[in-house]
């Protein structure tokens, strides 16, 4: 509504304007027209003097001769029709009564000059002249006003003094009648013309204030524009500046107007200032360019200008025109914003760095406790309980392993680096049974009931057998740790549609508030999320399970009624048909079996270096170690080893390098055992020669198992 109000009354200020400047014209056509009037009838009546003095100087009576009446007519009759009308323009120009008053004057002026020519016909022309004079005024009323005033005078002189307007002793009254016919025949195509003129007038007068108004819009948009603008002449000099850009270079507009755009520009940006200007005159419609200005203070400011060049109608270039934004802060808020990326990226190489040297530093004094731990499991002839507190601290140190595996997974998928190793297809129910199994001591500690229903008939799915294990285990640890003593957990599969499959891990413990449910998979949440204190684990597990997940091509949800009403999750993937037991079966490595191999084994820590080679020993491996490159190097110049089984990070030196060493002066190949598990280690050791890398900590069947493969692989 007030943009309707708002033009209506723009409309009616440039209505308002047209009828000023038609007033205005029209007022200025008046004035010209008496001083035109004043000049002519001073004009007409010395001429009306001297025609009386040349047709009729003297009149005679017998003998005697006297000045003729005709010449005190000229000189007082004609001056007094003459004086008053020039009065009246110099006392009140321009008004209706000095425009009527002339009309009437001008009309007995040629009156006065028919009666001193003795009617003559040539002489009533001086009527007709004198009325288009009259229409000059392009006001068709003064044109009533003098036929008024001839047809008068025709009429009463045609009956009275005949010969003074006809020239003759007796006249028809009608002669009179067909003097007006005339008369007004001429006055209506007059007063066409004077209409037809105030139209153009008005015309003239609307095309002017819409000219006025548009002119005054563009001025108003130039000054007030939040934005620089100039325009600039073809001599390359400022010829107009708002103020915004006054303000933006530091200049008056008097100052910027006798100076040209490459004085106030960066001197490294002038030649393309120049190239563009070119540009301009020649083919581009307009360009737009970053460049810096040079302010009256000396200070460097950055801007946006974008240039056009305009154009008269015939298409002649007039002068430019320049739109100049101002993008210094821009600038400096993108060049904060780099640095600021620079340093988080720097910050976050030193946290991977961090979490690599930290995974090293925490996995290399666990992998002698697991691989005893894991020996002494298995050792035959030890007591039952013996047995069981070996399995505790094995478990115990597997799990402090997956934590730190948990804190690189989550570097690996911040980074999208988090990969697959697609097999043959996974049978879910196997993982999941699997999973029970290393979780039911767990369940039984907190007297929980643990159910698995698997009723899908499509339980095979083409992934990492690793990874979706990994998943189905947070989700039931969670489950554990989150439900009470005496609850229920049950774990479901089922075949909603063909080719999907769907996992539900569901608990009666203690839920998740509706707030909360949309950050259950974020990094770091757990009891939290829950309405409990913090717990053990890092709360990566579910960010991980998601990304894996996903990875699948799968999608994990979670639910819940609220607080105290438990929690589902719930694990979607796609099936795919499993293989045939014979191919299976076919397809499984053949199993190394009985052969020992001469090993170099280098350790620097040497807990771990002891144990080792021990148990190396003890499958019939000859082993000899070394805890330096130095060492390394001298035993394997004396010595000829089948494999090399070497850390990384080495006192002396690096493993990488020492694996370069020995494949190209032995031709060995090794197997990295090493805390640093990232992708980019993983790469550097598959380059450098290694045919396995191996994360600590490890059990020794992990170990076994490598060295078979790396048998089969060397044949």
């Amino acid at each position: 509504m007030s943009e309707i109000a708002q033009q209506s009354l723009q409309s009616n200020v440039w209505t308002d304007r047209a009828d000023e400047l038609f007033q205005q014209h029209r007022q200025k056509i008046y004035r010209s027209t008496d001083q035109l009037f004043a000049r002519l009838m001073l004009f007409q009546w010395v001429a009306a003097i001297m025609i009386a003095m040349i047709i009729s100087p003297r009149t005679w009576v017998g003998q005697s001769s006297y000045v003729h009446i005709h010449i005190w007519a000229a000189i007082f009759m004609g001056g007094a029709i003459t004086v008053f009308p020039i009065w009246m323009t110099r006392a009140w120009p321009g008004t209706a009564l000095t425009r009527h008053i002339i009309a009437v004057a001008q009309m007995l002026m040629s009156v006065l000059l028919i009666d001193l020519t003795g009617g003559r016909i040539e002489t009533h022309f001086h009527v007709f002249g004198s009325l288009v004079i009259l229409s000059f005024y392009r006001d068709w009323r003064v044109l009533i006003s003098a036929t008024i005033v001839v047809y008068l005078d025709h009429f009463l002189r045609g009956i009275y003094w005949p010969y003074s307007v006809y020239g003759v002793l007796s006249a028809s009254p009608w002669r009179s009648v067909e003097h007006a016919g005339w008369v007004i025949f001429e006055d209506i195509f007059l007063v066409i013309s004077c209409l037809r003129s105030i139209r153009e007038m008005r015309f003239v007068a609307n095309r002017t204030a819409a000219l006025e108004s548009s002119e005054q819009n563009f001025r108003q948009i130039f000054e007030e524009a939040p934005i620089g603008m100039a325009v600039v002449g073809l001599d390359s000099r400022y010829a107009q500046a708002n103020t915004s850009f006054c303000n933006m270079v530091g200049y008056a507009e008097e100052e910027l107007t006798s100076r040209t755009p490459s004085e106030i520009t960066h001197r490294e940006d002038i030649d393309k200032d120049k190239q563009l200007t070119q540009r301009l005159l020649s083919e581009t419609a307009r360009t737009c360019v970053e460049k810096r200005y040079v302010r009256k203070d000396g200070e460097i400011i950055w801007a946006t200008r974008t240039a056009c060049l305009m154009r008269d109608e015939s298409g002649k270039p007039r002068h430019y025109l320049a739109m100049v934004e101002d993008i210094t802060q821009r600038k400096k808020d993108a060049v904060a914003l780099e640095e600021a990326k620079n340093e988080a990226e720097r910050a976050n190489r030193a946290k991977d760095k961090f979490l690599a040297a930290l995974s090293h530093e925490l996995r290399t004094p666990l992998t002698p406790v697991l691989m005893s731990a894991a020996a002494l499991e298995q050792e035959p002839g030890i007591e039952p309980e013996l047995r069981r507190q070996f399995g505790m601290m094995r478990r115990n140190v597997e799990l402090e392993a997956r934590l730190i595996d948990d804190l690189l997974d989550l570097t690996r998928v911040s980074h999208g680096k988090l990969q697959l190793l697609f097999s043959r297809p996974v049978d879910v129910h196997s993982l999941l049974a699997h999973s029970e199994q290393i979780v039911r001591s767990d369940a039984r500690n907190k007297s929980l009931v643990l159910r698995l229903e698997l009723t899908a008939n499509e339980h095979h799915v083409a992934g990492d057998d690793a990874r979706i294990n990994q998943v189905f285990w947070n989700l039931i640890k969670n489950a554990i740790k989150f439900t009470p003593a005496g609850g229920q957990i049950t774990v479901r599969t089922a075949n909603p549609s063909p080719g999907q499959l769907v996992i539900t891990v569901s608990d009666n413990g203690i839920g998740i508030g509706q707030e909360t449910l949309p950050f259950v998979f974020r990094a770091f949440e757990q009891g939290d999320i829950r309405g409990m204190q913090p717990c053990s684990g890092l709360g990566l597990g579910l960010a991980i399970s998601k990304a894996i997940v996903e990875l699948h091509g799968g999608a994990i949800r979670a639910e819940s009624a609220g607080r105290g009403l438990g929690a589902v999750f719930t694990v979607q993937l796609g099936t795919v048909l499993p293989f045939p037991e014979a191919q299976i079966q076919a397809s499984q490595p053949r199993r190394f079996r009985g052969k020992s191999h001469h090993l170099l084994v280098v350790e620097d820590h040497e807990p771990t270096l002891t144990v080792l080679t021990r148990l190396l020993r003890d499958q019939g491996h000859d082993v000899m170690p070394a805890s330096t490159v130095h060492d390394a190097l001298t035993l394997a110049a004396e010595h000829t080893f089948d494999f090399v089984i070497s850390d990384l990070g080495l006192p002396d030196g690096s493993g990488i390098d020492l694996m370069m060493r020995l494949s190209n002066d032995y031709g060995l190949r090794g197997i990295a055992l090493t805390g640093y598990g990232m992708a980019e280690d993983l790469v550097k050791t598959q380059r450098a020669g290694f045919l396995a890398h191996l994360v600590k900590p490890i059990n020794f069947d992990q170990l076994h198992r490598v060295l078979e493969r790396a048998q089969l692989a060397t044949g």
